[in-house]
């Protein structure tokens, strides 16, 4: 394999969209047997290239694509997938309904002699393709009933499939395990032995320098750094994204502000899922739930919001026991919760800013049940202003905004609620280092003002950054707990690992 083959050349190429300008003339290649990693705050224009070089977004004309050594100018994305070039979208978009095998050969399922589908062919080839990523899974499950990691998993699988020439993937570890992320990795350097040329996008800089040869950062629109992966490091990479130093990533409530007790559950249980969680949160304070992914975080915290229906134990809010069914008696004990999946759980992508804003207040903008238009105007521009939301303006659709600005929306949306407790699942999931400043901050200065703070990451520096005080869940039962100088890396790692 001849690596310094250009697979891939992109040249002068631009898009722009009716309110703004996402590229202007960027200049990049793709080698054969080459991961790029490719850098960007949310709204740089990553998604906006990688969509170009897969037909789903056609550019500005001026430009060019030579793939090959060849100029191309696909219309239809099923034309780029079919030459090779196949993007795995951060958003999975798969066919619930369908098996895994259905999933992964979509639109190129094996056909019989007799002219109908070659099942036990299609099951053969399927079983292949997940062997070589390590999934454990049947090819005959229906996807709907899998788990989000498992999901991706099979995303990952149609690009394998497919035999890829040039696999972009973005985002692809946002929802995986430690152990599913190491077989991607695996994978991804067997793919690189073959000559596959990657384009890896991830806002997870630990990856971006395990996985990558080589780091393109875009800002504005236009390429801001090329540079061997070998020869940087994340402090340059970060200035050349934000352009400006990040002096603190993380920021730390104050932990001489703690005040009195709002939350405590004692025993609770969700059988099958979690046993015995016994722990209190106090105003003021960062409780933070470190644990692998299905270890049950997610799961107790929607047990207390009155998503999901606990098998035994008790709640306790300011001292009182409360019984939390439904999540509007969540709400009404003043307990707000940012989920893990936003688009899904936490927004109306269809819907325009204000209105999503106003989603879990109603009775607070309505005047004798009718939407008091003023009101939500009102509490659009308070929090726009507080939390610094970077949109047009109140009538633009959420689903058009970058995710760090739809993360401040659904924050937004409960902090309208005034709730005394806020629980945050992976609150800087799939958002740029400009933005998860900005977002640390903010839970900071909750805290400093009294609020009591309970946040779930999945990201190690994260969680040993902002959190005052730290669990540690493992198979569904707390297996840690550490204040101040205990909360270390090491610490964590050695109570995860318990069996």
């Amino acid at each position: 394999m001849d690596t310094s083959e250009i697979v891939l050349q992109i040249k002068d190429i631009s898009k722009t969209f009716p309110n703004s300008k996402a590229l202007t003339k960027v200049n990049l290649d793709i080698r054969a047997g080459e991961v790029v990693a490719l850098c960007g705050e949310n709204g740089a224009g990553k998604s906006t290239l990688v969509k170009i070089l897969a037909a789903v977004y056609s550019a500005d004309d001026g430009g060019e694509i030579i793939y090959k050594g060849k100029k191309v100018n696909y219309k239809l994305p099923m034309e780029a997938k079919n030459d090779g070039i196949v993007l795995i979208f951060q958003e999975l978009s798969l066919v619930k309904k369908l098996n895994v095998a259905e999933n992964i050969y979509l639109g190129s399922l094996p056909i019989s002699k007799y002219k109908t589908v070659d099942w036990k062919q299609l099951y053969n080839n399927t079983q292949k393709v997940l062997d070589q990523l390590g999934c454990t899974f049947s090819v005959k499950a229906i996807v709907g009933d899998l788990a989000i990691s498992q999901q991706q998993m099979v995303e990952i699988a149609r690009a394998i499939a497919l035999d890829a020439n040039i696999l972009i993937l973005d985002e692809p570890t946002s929802s995986l395990t430690i152990k599913e992320k190491e077989k991607l990795f695996k994978c991804i350097d067997s793919l690189k032995e073959k000559g596959v040329g990657i384009i890896y996008i991830s806002h997870k800089m630990n990856e971006i320098f395990e996985i990558s040869d080589r780091i393109i950062v875009l800002r504005d629109g236009c390429i801001s750094g090329n540079v061997e992966t070998m020869k940087t490091n994340i402090d340059k990479v970060v200035e050349m994204m934000i352009g400006r130093t990040i002096d603190t990533y993380y920021h730390k409530a104050a932990t001489n502000k703690i005040g009195k007790e709002v939350l405590k559950v004692e025993n609770l249980s969700v059988e099958g899922i979690f046993n015995n969680i016994s722990f209190s949160v106090k105003e003021g304070e960062v409780l933070g739930l470190y644990g692998l992914v299905g270890a049950g975080r997610t799961e107790i915290m929607e047990s207390i919001f009155g998503i999901r229906k606990i098998s035994s134990g008790k709640i306790y809010i300011n001292e009182k026991p409360v019984k939390i069914k439904a999540s509007m008696e969540a709400v009404n004990n003043k307990i707000g919760l940012l989920p893990e999946n936003r688009k899904e759980q936490g927004l109306v992508l269809g819907m325009d800013c204000q209105a999503n804003i106003a989603l879990a207040n109603l009775k607070g903008v309505s005047r004798k049940s009718i939407i008091d238009k003023k009101k939500i105007l009102n509490l659009f521009n308070e929090y726009k202003e507080k939390l610094s939301i970077n949109t047009s303006g109140l009538m633009q659709l959420v689903r058009t905004l970058s995710g760090g600005n739809q993360q401040k929306i659904v924050i937004s949306k409960w902090l309208a609620t005034k709730p005394k407790i806020l629980i945050l699942d992976e609150p800087t999931r799939g958002i740029d280092v400009g933005s998860k400043a900005e977002i640390h901050k903010l839970i900071a200065k909750f805290a400093e003002e009294g609020m009591a703070i309970i946040i779930i990451s999945s990201e190690m520096p994260e969680i040993l950054g902002i959190s005052t005080r730290l669990i540690t869940i493992t198979e569904g039962k707390i297996t840690g707990e550490f204040v101040g100088d205990e909360i270390s890396e090491r610490n964590i790692i050695s109570a995860i690992t318990k069996h």
